[in-house]
């Protein structure tokens, strides 16, 4: 038998002969059996395949829509916190600024939203939310030991803008005191006492000054009558204006004369007599008179302000100044129609209308 030529038994290649080798690679890749894993593996590599690119489409798609829409939430009157947790459950996130409200009740919670509330929006947007920082000062600060004008100046640069929420009562209590007249010396409430949303009042008691200690009177000689009230008002000395027979001259009344003397020591709450010189003419359409009225006397000295209200102005004040009381004179030049109005401790008690003659 030739070794070189394919040996057939039976019709068959024998396996163990060369050629018979090749062939039985060919037998075993007609397996039914090796086709069957092959297409199930490459129908599972499609598959496969298939299932990321339809994940991958759905994320592009679901991207591409946007977030989902929710609706703006109520906040407003609601603590910051409780706020924030609302927001964050309908996937809101918050921008937060504050303000002074000039309210101490209202100190940290919400009092005004941006978008407001109801509205559809996407899911993800900002809320602007504006928290109260409450009022500017929310406790009675220490007093005691400023001058009353002090007191009085801090108070209204403080509330400019809000409404009051410390108000100073009156009258202010003026007592002897070895302290500086006009300096704060009790308070009530005390410092540090908690203010709440009504206007709490300020009850000051201030020292009149040392009671044995002089005053020394001024030389008010050629003080006009108008710069003589405002300059013995911050002393204060209580005053009288009378008119010196003499010439009329000038256009203003005018100090010739005084008593006590100047330089002359008084007691605290003593007076002075000034005596004047009346104009000789004023302008046309006024009138040159006298304001003379004699006041209650007071236990303790009082608020007295002197105003002026000319037709078609705004109240001016003439002098303001702690007053116990008794006869206040003084002399004006003033447009028809005007009036004088004396107000004790914020109150009207008289009124002095100018007219013609």
């Amino acid at each position: 038998m030739n070794p070189d030529k394919n040996s057939k038994k039976n019709g068959r290649f024998i396996p163990n002969t060369p050629s018979g080798a090749d062939d039985s690679l060919s037998v075993q890749a007609d397996d039914p059996k090796e086709r069957i894993y092959f297409r199930r593996s490459m129908i599972l590599i499609g598959t496969t395949f298939l299932a990321m690119l339809l994940f991958f489409a759905g994320a592009f798609f679901l991207a591409v829509r946007g977030a989902e829409k929710t609706v703006v939430p109520e906040i407003i009157n609601k603590d910051l916190t409780e706020a924030m947790v609302i927001l964050q459950e309908r996937e809101l996130y918050p921008r937060v600024q504050a303000k002074f409200t000039g309210n101490p009740s209202d100190k940290g919670m919400v009092i005004t939203q941006d978008p407001e509330p109801g509205l559809y929006v996407k899911a993800g947007r900002r809320v602007t939310v504006t928290v109260s920082k409450g009022a500017v000062v929310d406790n009675v600060e220490d007093y005691v030991g400023m001058s009353i004008t002090e007191v009085r100046a801090r108070l209204a640069s403080l509330f400019s803008t809000f409404d009051p929420l410390l108000i100073i009562s009156e009258p202010v209590t003026y007592v002897y005191h070895d302290s500086e007249a006009g300096t704060v010396i009790s308070q009530s409430p005390e410092p540090g006492t908690e203010l709440g949303r009504d206007p709490e009042d300020l009850i000051l008691v201030v020292s009149r000054g040392d009671l044995d200690r002089p005053v020394v009177v001024p030389d008010m000689s050629e003080y006009n009558a108008d710069n003589a009230m405002r300059a013995l008002a911050r002393i204060p000395i209580p005053f009288i204006f009378e008119e010196a027979s003499v010439e009329a001259v000038g256009y203003v009344p005018r100090v010739i004369g005084q008593t006590p003397a100047a330089e002359s020591e008084i007691a605290a709450g003593g007076g002075i007599t000034l005596r004047f010189s009346p104009p000789a003419s004023w302008p046309q359409d006024s009138r040159y008179g006298m304001f003379d009225y004699t006041l209650p006397r007071y236990a303790v000295p009082v608020r007295l302000e002197l105003k002026v209200r000319e037709p078609g102005a705004e109240d001016r004040t003439l002098f303001s100044m702690p007053h116990s009381g008794g006869r206040l004179s003084f002399p004006y030049i003033l447009p028809i129609g005007s009036s004088v109005i004396a107000e004790i401790n914020g109150e009207e008690v008289i009124r002095h209308n100018v007219v013609s003659d």
